[in-house]
């Protein structure tokens, strides 16, 4: 008979702008002489005024005696009444707005062709397609070119001064800062091209269990500030050295890919309620790590950077690695409301989630933050006047960042925080139809993760790096409505 394909196809266009000014100053309180004292015991600019009396009564962790803190409120009253009392670094509060005006503005162009594919009475069902993605992207970003502040003759040349160094134009440090940190002079054009293919799959074995199977493409984008970064310009009157180079965030960047395949078994009960398992795949390759090179003609045609002036000085900036890291692992999650139970336990409910997932390849030191394993669980009872909720998550030990080699520390040494337990109580009651009270208990044992650093030989009593504060659950009470 006659097979139901259906085919569909469809564009999308979306652009994302972001334009960022932000700028900061930091003021220091020199008192009444405006002078910062170097005995702040005798001279007029002590803390004392502005001491919190509240903060000493805050209760510290594992026994530590009391911290005295500022009083923001008394702090900022005191610059209101006198401003002159305090002092900041203009030079510095320039160089922070310029550092941080950026620029982006990227625009996807894609295009998707799909088809569905239903066989054996509608029991086999097959979805696949491909989506073609077209990235353009335009930023602007911060130059800092110290070469800007350089006296120079007729010819272009610096002007030496009795010690054989180039004479500034001007000594003043704001002045500088003007001349050397430009507002979004770093300009930057990028765009690259991707597609995604894609299959899915599910087949009934029975009406309430499924089996479901899929393949896929990703992608993992670079942020905005990789092309909105700026651009730090070495001194071109020195020789290239270790800090005299060009610093950068490389716009040539690929975005990284993931090819990820999956398969998965859902059995559904009567009622409300599913049980699940599956296994993953995914392949990661185009992670990003630092490196320093020489640049050729076509990356600094990136920047609008000449080679003749620039082509001899190295470059500070990411790329892309070679390895490929693959990540693979289990889940499994079960969720029931236990209608079978008597009438007097009715509106129980129970769900538990298990995730275990082991990365390898050449990359893996990529991988910062990823959770070996986890599990949580929980359970609600909810009753026309009342609910009450119990949840629990069990983390496993958090590989963070990868920890230099050095004498003393071996390699494949990680920065790890510790297991964590943390078990909530959340509990609400009906007051009137539209007002509940609740009760929301954040972390109800107060478990803290800890801070180890450790290698493939370092043993446990060694470990151990940074205790956490342990400042205990957080209790939430309060009052709720709807009108």
């Amino acid at each position: 008979g006659r097979v139901p394909f259906t085919l569909k196809a469809g564009v999308d266009l979306r652009q994302v702008q972001r334009d960022q000014r932000v700028g900061s100053a930091t003021y220091s309180f020199v008192g009444a002489d405006r002078v910062a004292s170097t005995t702040p015991l005798t001279g007029d600019d002590q803390a004392a005024p502005f001491l919190d009396p509240n903060y000493r009564h805050r209760t510290t962790a594992d026994g530590y005696p009391t911290i005295q803190a500022i009083a923001a409120e008394k702090l900022y009253a005191a610059y209101v009444a006198n401003p002159t009392h305090f002092t900041t670094n203009a030079s510095t509060t320039y160089q922070t707005s310029i550092l941080n005006s950026k620029y982006s503005r990227e625009l996807i162009s894609a295009a998707y062709l799909r088809g569905d594919l239903p066989l054996f009475r509608n029991r086999l069902k097959l979805i696949g397609g491909v989506r073609a993605e077209q990235t353009n992207i335009d930023a602007e970003g911060p130059l800092t070119e110290l070469s800007r502040n350089v006296q120079r003759n007729p010819q272009g040349g610096p002007i030496l001064g009795a010690n054989g160094r180039p004479l500034p134009i001007t000594t003043d440090p704001l002045q500088a800062s003007i001349l050397t940190y430009v507002d979004r002079e770093a300009r930057v054009t990028k765009e690259y091209l991707r597609l995604f293919p894609s299959l899915n799959a599910s087949y009934n074995i029975t009406e309430n269990f499924i089996a479901r199977g899929a393949a896929y493409t990703s992608v993992g984008r670079p942020d905005f500030n990789q092309y909105s970064g700026g651009v730090t310009l070495p001194d071109t009157d020195r020789l290239p050295a270790p800090d005299n180079r060009i610093v950068v965030n490389n716009a040539a960047i690929k975005a990284w890919t993931a090819h990820s395949s999956m398969l998965r078994l859902e059995y559904y009960f009567l009622g409300i309620g599913q049980i699940t398992a599956g296994v993953f795949r995914r392949d990661f390759r185009n992670f990003f790590g630092n490196t320093e090179f020489a640049p050729t003609p076509e990356f600094l045609a990136l920047y609008g950077l000449t080679p003749a002036i620039y082509g001899a000085y190295n470059v500070a900036t990411q790329y892309n690695l070679p390895g490929r890291v693959r990540m693979q692992g289990f889940t499994a999650s079960y969720k029931q409301a236990l209608t079978f139970l008597p009438a007097w336990a009715r509106g129980v409910q129970v769900f538990a989630n298990l995730s275990s997932q082991q990365a390898s390849g050449d990359a893996t030191s990529n991988f910062s933050g990823y959770v070996p394993r986890s599990t949580n669980w929980g359970a609600s009872l909810t009753r026309p006047k009342y609910v009450v909720r119990v949840n629990c998550t069990n983390t496993s030990p958090v590989r963070r960042g990868l920890v230099t080699v050095q004498p003393g520390i071996e390699p494949n040494t990680y920065t790890w925080t510790t297991r964590l337990l943390l078990l909530d109580f959340i509990v609400e009651y009906k007051i009137f139809k539209n007002i509940a009270a609740f009760a929301n208990i954040r972390n109800l044992l107060s478990d803290v993760s800890n801070t180890e650093i450790f290698g493939p030989n370092t043993p446990p009593h060694a470990r151990f790096r940074q205790e956490s504060t342990n400042f205990g659950g957080l209790w939430t009470f309060g009052l709720k409505g709807s009108f």
